[in-house]
């Protein structure tokens, strides 16, 4: 089940690489240096994210992640809501943050269900 740390590293590395295209795409006009900067920032956080999920594809770790998503999805929400000139951005990768999160809670109960054994999961 590596699609859902192959697919943020894939963005990951587009918010890195090119956070110009990323921002006119989404919102039409080009990005600002501070904009730019805080695409890059994410796109780091999410190809570390990616990188320790790979590299200890663990319960604790997927968690750590979701929570991690759902902060950012949180963060993403009040930027929708107070910062108009990143209501597009903030409101696609908020959307993007919960569909991580979502992932990793799926990734995480089946990683549980594969370290409790078939004797608890017939319990469960």
């Amino acid at each position: 089940m590596r699609l859902m740390a192959t697919a943020r590293m894939a963005w990951g590395g587009l918010l890195v690489g090119a956070p110009d295209l990323v921002l006119a795409t989404l919102t039409g006009r080009p990005a600002t240096r501070s904009q730019a900067r805080v695409l890059r920032v994410l796109g780091t956080r999410h190809l570390l994210q990616a990188g320790v999920e790979l590299a200890r594809p663990t319960r604790g770790v997927i968690r750590a992640g979701v929570a991690v998503d759902l902060l950012h999805a949180a963060t993403c929400a009040g930027a929708v809501a107070f910062l108009p000139a990143w209501r597009r951005a903030a409101l696609v990768d908020g959307t993007g943050a919960v569909g991580f999160a979502a992932g990793g809670l799926s990734r995480a109960r089946l990683l549980g269900d594969a370290a409790a054994g078939p004797a608890q999961r017939d319990a469960d």
